[in-house]
C-alpha cells in the first residue's frame, strides 16, 4: 500500500506572506496526507476465521483505493475499520489540524484536533441515511425507511443533481438526502422492496408479541423472585402494549382500500408507538409532500439478507458529505476527490464483475486531473519573505484577521455545532479583510486559543451589521466568557461552579431618536456559583449602557473588554462604557462582589448571534486580539 507522508512540519512553518502571515490558510493550501497513527483503528474484533479474515480483506481493500484515490489537502486523514456479522466498513475522517504546540507530536507532526472532522465511508450491506425499524426486525427480515432523493437538501438543486449528473458517479445508483451516496450493485439493482401499507401493519401486529416477551423478561429482570411485583409491572406494561395492537387493527380497517399501496410514513424512525391513530403515521401533510418529509419504507429482499453474512458484498455504498469550494480547500478537496477520482467503476468490475479487472491494479479514476490538482496545492505560493506563522508581539496572546479563508467557508481553527447556523467566512462592502458571519444562536469558539486566559487580558474584536435595517435593532452578538472548560463536543458547559459573563451588544435604529424609543444598548451581566449577589432570590450583577455609538447608519464598532484583577470594564470605539464597579444586583441593590471572583481564569470564549430578525439582518466579527499586561 502507497504510503502517503506528512508534510514537513519546518516546509510549513516558513511561510511568506503580504500584509502578514496566516496560518490557516497555509494549511489550507497544504497537502497534509494520512496520519501514521493507528489510534483510532480500533474496531476490528480478534477473530482468525476464514471469514473473518476474507471481510478484514476487503476493508483492506477499501483503505487502499481510498487512499490512492484521495489524499487529505488542509486537514488530517484517519481511518477505522468494522467488520460485523452482516456488514463491514471503513470509516474515513479528515481533521482539522493546527501548528499550536498542543496539536503537534514529539516529531512536531500534526495530530487531530478534538471533536473537529469530517467524516465519509465505504461500506458493504449497509444503507446510508436509511433507518431501521428495530422492533419489526429480526435475523430474517430487515425493514428500513429511506428518506427520498431531495431530503435534507435545503433547497439546493445543484446538490440534488450533484450525482447523477456527474461522469464518474452518474452510471450507477445514487442517493442523495442526508448524505451523498453512490451504491454500487450486480445489474444496478439493490435488493431494496418496498413494502405496503398491508405488509406494514401485519408485521407490526406480529412484533407486538415478541414486544410483550421482551416487557415480560425485563420485568424478571428487575424485580427477580418479587413473583407479586413482576406481575403488576408486567400487566401494567401489557396494557399499554396492547393498546398499539388495537391501533394497529384500527388502522388496518381506516386504510382497507390502500393496503397494496407502497407504505409511506411520516415518521423516519417509527416504533410500535408511532401506531396512534391521530396523528395518523400515514397521513402526509401537502407541506411534508413539497419539502420531502416523509419516508418510504423497503425490506431487503430475504435471500439477500442471508447472503450478507457471507464475504461476497450484496452491495458497495461510498457515502460522504456534500461539499463546495466555499466550504475552503479540506472539504472541496475530498468531495472531489471521492466524486472525481474514486474508481467506481474498477470497484464495481472488482465484486460483481472481476474478469474486467483480472491482474489489473487499481488506478484512480482522471488520474491526471487529481495528480495536477494535487501539485496545484503543493505549488500554492503566499510568499515575499520568509516569516514564521507564529511570531506575534511578546504580549499578544491571541490574533485571528481571517484572512486567507474563503468566502463562504468555515473559519480554520474555530468550532461551532454542525446542527445549527452555521457561521462563515464574507466580506463587507465599505469594510476592510475578512469577516465571519455568525450563525443565529450556535455559539463561535476558536479552537486555538490557549486555556484558561491569563488573569488579566484585554479582549478585542471588531464588530459589524448590516445597514438600513428597519427594525427596532439589527445585529446584535453575545461574547461569553466562563471559567468552566468546555464541553467535550466543543458547546458551552453550564454546570457546576464557576463564573460566568455575558455581554450582550446590540445595533439600534436612529429612527428612535426622535421618540425616546431607540433600542441600542450593552447588556452586561455577571454570574457565579456558589453565590455572592444575591437580592430576592435572584443571583448576579447587571450593567445596561445605551449604545449610541452602533447603528443603522454606524454599522461597525471595537469592542474591548479588560479584565485586571477582579475589575472587568469594556470600552465601545476606546471610550470606557461601563466597569464592573457600578454594576448593580437584579432589583438595584449594590454590588457585594463588584467584580470577577478572586483569581478567576477563563476557559471557555464564544460569540454568539442574538439578532432578532436573524434572517434578514446579518451580524459578523473580525479582528479578534487578545494580549496580555
Amino acid at each position: 500500500m502507497k504510503q502517503i507522508l506528512l508534510l514537513p512540519l519546518l516546509q510549513l512553518l516558513l511561510t511568506i506572506s503580504f500584509a502578514q502571515t496566516n496560518p490557516g490558510q497555509r494549511i489550507q493550501d497544504s497537502v497534509i496526507g494520512w496520519w501514521d497513527n493507528a489510534y483510532f483503528d480500533n474496531k476490528l474484533k480478534p477473530d482468525n476465521t476464514p471469514l473473518q479474515k476474507k471481510k478484514i480483506a476487503i476493508v483492506d481493500k477499501f483503505v487502499e483505493w481510498m487512499k490512492k484515490s484521495y489524499t487529505p489537502v488542509g486537514g488530517l486523514g484517519t481511518i477505522t475499520r468494522y467488520v460485523n456479522k452482516n456488514n463491514y466498513s471503513v470509516l474515513f475522517m479528515v481533521w482539522d489540524v493546527s501548528f499550536k504546540k498542543e496539536w503537534l507530536d514529539a516529531k512536531g507532526r500534526f495530530k487531530p484536533i478534538d471533536e473537529q472532522n469530517t467524516k465519509f465511508r465505504i461500506s458493504a450491506n449497509t444503507i446510508p441515511g436509511g433507518y431501521g425499524i428495530p422492533f419489526i426486525n429480526t435475523s430474517t427480515q430487515y425493514l428500513f425507511t429511506w428518506p427520498p432523493n431531495g431530503y435534507s437538501v435545503k433547497n439546493n438543486p445543484a446538490q440534488e443533481t450533484s450525482l447523477s449528473d456527474n461522469s464518474n458517479t452518474g452510471k450507477f445508483l445514487t442517493r442523495v438526502n442526508e448524505v451523498n451516496t453512490v451504491y454500487l450493485a450486480p445489474g444496478n439493482q439493490l435488493p431494496f422492496v418496498p413494502v405496503s401499507k398491508g405488509e406494514l401493519l401485519q408485521l407490526a401486529e406480529d412484533a407486538v408479541g415478541r414486544q410483550l416477551q421482551a416487557e415480560k423478561e425485563d420485568v424478571e429482570n428487575k424485580w427477580p423472585g418479587n413473583i407479586k411485583a413482576q406481575q403488576e409491572a408486567f400487566e401494567y406494561r401489557k396494557i399499554k402494549i396492547e393498546k398499539y395492537r388495537v391501533n394497529i387493527q384500527k388502522l388496518r380497517e381506516k386504510h382497507k382500500n390502500s393496503l397494496n399501496e407502497p407504505a409511506v410514513l411520516r415518521t423516519m424512525q417509527p416504533s410500535i408507538y408511532s401506531f396512534e391513530m391521530s396523528p395518523d403515521p400515514f397521513a402526509i401533510s401537502q407541506y411534508e409532500e413539497t419539502s420531502k418529509q416523509y419516508f418510504p419504507v423497503y425490506k431487503i429482499e430475504p435471500a439477500a439478507l442471508e447472503k450478507c453474512k457471507t464475504d461476497q458484498p450484496q452491495w458497495i455504498a461510498v457515502s460522504f458529505p456534500y461539499e463546495t469550494k466555499e466550504d475552503g480547500n479540506q472539504l472541496h478537496e475530498m468531495y472531489k476527490a471521492i466524486t472525481e477520482n474514486f474508481n467506481y467503476e474498477y470497484v464495481y468490475n472488482y465484486f460483481f464483475d472481476p474478469e474486467k479487472v483480472k491482474g489489473k491494479p487499481y488506478k484512480p479514476a482522471n488520474e491526471e486531473q487529481l495528480n495536477a490538482r494535487l501539485d496545484g496545492y503543493r505549488k500554492t505560493s503566499h510568499v515575499q519573505e520568509k516569516t514564521p506563522i507564529n511570531s506575534l508581539p511578546a504580549n499578544v496572546y491571541f490574533l485571528d484577521d481571517f484572512t486567507g479563508n474563503a468566502d463562504g467557508s468555515k473559519p480554520a481553527g474555530w468550532f461551532f455545532s454542525t446542527y445549527g447556523k452555521h457561521s462563515m467566512v464574507t466580506t463587507l462592502k465599505n469594510n476592510a479583510g475578512r469577516w465571519v458571519q455568525l450563525g443565529y444562536n450556535n455559539p463561535l469558539s476558536s479552537t486555538g486559543i490557549k486555556k484558561p486566559l491569563p488573569e488579566n487580558f484585554t479582549l478585542e474584536y471588531d464588530l459589524a451589521t448590516d445597514g438600513e435595517f428597519s427594525s427596532a435593532t439589527g445585529g446584535a452578538a453575545s461574547l461569553i466568557l466562563t471559567t468552566r472548560p468546555s464541553n467535550t463536543d466543543g458547546s458551552e458547559n453550564i454546570y457546576n461552579n464557576g463564573t460566568r459573563v455575558n455581554i450582550d451588544i446590540a445595533s439600534g435604529n436612529e429612527t428612535g431618536y426622535e421618540n425616546n424609543n431607540y433600542n441600542g444598548n450593552i447588556k452586561i451581566d455577571i454570574h457565579s456559583a456558589p453565590s455572592v449577589n444575591m437580592q430576592n432570590s435572584s443571583e448576579g450583577i447587571f450593567y445596561t449602557y445605551p449604545l449610541r455609538e452602533f447603528t443603522d447608519k454606524k454599522t461597525k464598532v471595537h469592542v474591548a473588554v479588560k479584565v485586571k484583577g477582579a475589575i472587568l470594564t469594556v470600552f465601545i470605539n476606546n471610550k470606557q462604557v461601563a466597569v464592573s464597579t457600578d454594576f448593580k444586583m437584579t432589583y438595584g441593590g449594590a454590588c457585594i462582589s463588584c467584580g470577577l471572583p478572586a483569581g478567576t481564569r477563563f476557559n471557555g470564549i464564544f460569540w454568539k448571534n442574538t439578532t432578532s430578525d436573524a434572517e434578514n439582518v446579518k451580524v459578523y466579527i473580525s479582528n479578534v486580539k487578545i494580549t496580555t499586561d
